[in-house]
């Protein structure tokens, strides 16, 4: 248990007793006792003093043995001695407001804590140790210079500015856009793996849906025969490919059911490949296209798809026709063996931030706040950069440049507004 503020201690110390004096980090063993001085457990104690503490205040931890009861008579107890609870998001909101972390740190405690993939947890503690941070400070730096040029020379307006200041200041601004259109452009990977995407598994019978589904997945979740339609409701479990967490769906396979149960199924089959984001279209690459095949590829011909031509391992007789591979990657693969299952995974990648360029290793905006802000930024800064270039006076472009320099700094918290950060700290879980 976590407690935060400047009586953090007298509220700690009102029910607990120290063997020894409770010293800057230095845990210590106490007795918890009631309102009767009966011992309820032996806990141990913290004290991280202000300003060295997570949120800037003085914190104490209470450590107590794991029982749900006694975490909440404990809980109890803190509150009789003037102790409030927390509210979502309240300790990392103390802690951006005394100065502890910026903006953008403090929603990476969220996404980290959120993080479903590894690759997710990492890029959440780059944000969290000030990456982005790190990166925005250049852009900004540069924006500021070029305003304080324009600032000076409207402060001395007999001078002229000459043609070859007003280019090299032209050329600043144009390298603050291409610094924030590539950030900008991160977050065609950054969306999806932060969201995730979810991928409806479809096809006809028999054309090996659920083999590929647990070869995916690497464990058999789904049963697995060689009686077509054994599948007869959709089954979803997530996946981790090239760092995004995908949702995959197996689902029944479409045809023409006469049967009640199949055709229920069949129907929830269409209605998980018109909510999903991807559409992973499995064909049996051993037995030629027919009308089935055909009919469920005119349902998904023009959403996100990838083919997947099956059981490569036999003697192949599907042919696709060339409007389909041009409309979506294909992928001829052995859910039975295991090959190809990479050239797969990389093409579901890639359906998923198609074209995104981006290096894993370099920043990724996944928040979509962040985005906007990058793009209010953007919009702003061309309009400014747009009145220089006309030869307008410095004040005019002054008030657009301002604005982009306000909206980079939204992101850091720089800039900010109480309803703006209501609204992030809200969506933390309380405790953090």
């Amino acid at each position: 248990m976590r407690i935060s503020g400047p009586d953090a201690v007298p509220v700690a110390l009102g029910r607990l007793r120290p063997q020894s004096a409770l010293g800057d980090r230095r845990p210590i063993v106490a007795r918890l006792v009631d309102e009767s001085e009966r011992e309820l457990d032996r806990v141990l104690v913290t004290l991280y003093q202000a300003p060295a503490s997570y949120t800037g205040e003085d914190v104490v931890e209470i450590s107590c043995h794991g029982s749900p009861i006694l975490a909440r008579k404990l809980l109890e107890l803190c509150l009789s001695e003037g102790a409030r609870l927390a509210e979502p998001g309240e300790f990392t909101q103390r802690a951006f407001l005394n100065g502890k972390v910026d903006l953008a740190q403090a929603e990476a405690v969220r996404d980290l804590i959120e993080s479903r993939t590894g690759f997710q947890a990492r890029k959440a503690a780059e944000q969290l140790g000030g990456r982005l941070s790190r990166a925005l400070q250049p852009i900004r730096d540069r924006l500021v210079r070029v305003i304080s040029h324009m600032e000076t020379s409207l402060e001395f307006v007999e001078d002229d500015v000459e043609p070859d200041a007003r280019e090299a200041l032209l050329l600043e601004l144009s390298a603050v856009d291409e610094d924030l259109a590539a950030l900008e452009e991160s977050h065609r990977f950054g969306r999806p793996l932060q969201e995730g995407v979810t991928v409806a598994i479809v096809g006809k019978p028999n054309a090996g849906k659920s083999s590929l589904f647990n070869a995916l997945l690497k464990s058999d979740r789904a049963i697995v025969t060689e009686i077509p339609g054994t599948t007869r409701d959709s089954l979803s479990e997530t996946a981790e490919i090239g760092g995004i967490p995908f949702l995959l769906v197996d689902t029944a396979g479409i045809r023409q059911a006469s049967e009640t149960v199949e055709r229920l199924g069949v129907e929830r089959s269409r209605q998980a490949m018109q909510e999903a984001d991807i559409a992973l279209f499995v064909l049996d690459g051993s037995r030629p296209l027919d009308e089935e095949d055909d009919a469920i590829w005119r349902e998904i011909k023009d959403r996100p798809a990838v083919l997947a031509v099956n059981k490569s391992d036999l003697p192949q007789r599907c042919s696709l026709p060339r409007a389909w591979i041009q409309r979506a990657a294909a992928a001829e693969v052995s859910a039975l063996k295991g090959t190809r299952l990479d050239f797969l995974r990389e093409a579901l990648r890639e359906a998923a931030a198609p074209g995104s360029g981006v290096e894993t290793e370099g920043v990724i905006i996944t928040s979509v706040r962040h985005c906007r802000c990058l793009q209010k930024a953007r919009a702003a800064l061309g309009q400014g950069r747009q009145a220089y270039a006309a030869g307008l006076s410095e004040e005019f472009p002054l008030y657009d440049l301002r604005k982009a320099l306000d909206a980079v700094g939204e992101i850091t918290g720089e800039t900010t507004v109480e309803e703006m950060l209501g609204e992030i700290f809200s969506n933390f879980c309380i405790g953090k």
